[in-house]
């Protein structure tokens, strides 16, 4: 994988996003399960230099509003997990809405047609 950077992340995500979708493509339930171990196996994420790494050249604005949603940092948290939990849900959210986009658009041209 390429170094950590917004274009390299969106690439990644767009990239995954449609192998999620064109595998699970009558089942958006089964597909939101292959986000999270698509963004669990991420590089970005299991790598503590690679999580530093996103969260120093990427933009982590959902990753963050998601941890803050749950109730912030886990008790203990140090600060590789800090930086590996940002990348995950960054990495979690921005599939989780480049899938319901597909999902979105495929169900409108069902509709249209």
């Amino acid at each position: 994988m390429n170094n950590a950077s917004e274009y390299n992340l969106d690439a990644m995500v767009n990239e995954t996003a449609v192998e999620i979708f064109e595998e699970y493509c009558l089942d958006r339930d089964s597909a939101m399960e292959r986000i999270h171990e698509e963004a669990d196996g991420n590089e970005w994420v299991i790598y503590h230099y690679k999580s530093h790494e996103l969260c120093a050249n990427c933009n982590t604005d959902m990753g963050e509003q998601a941890i803050e949603d749950m109730g912030g940092l886990p008790e203990g948290s140090t600060y590789n997990s800090i930086a590996s939990l940002i990348a995950y849900w960054e990495i979690e959210c921005r599939l989780q809405e480049a899938v319901n986009t597909l999902f979105d658009i495929a169900e409108e041209n069902e509709e249209a047609a």
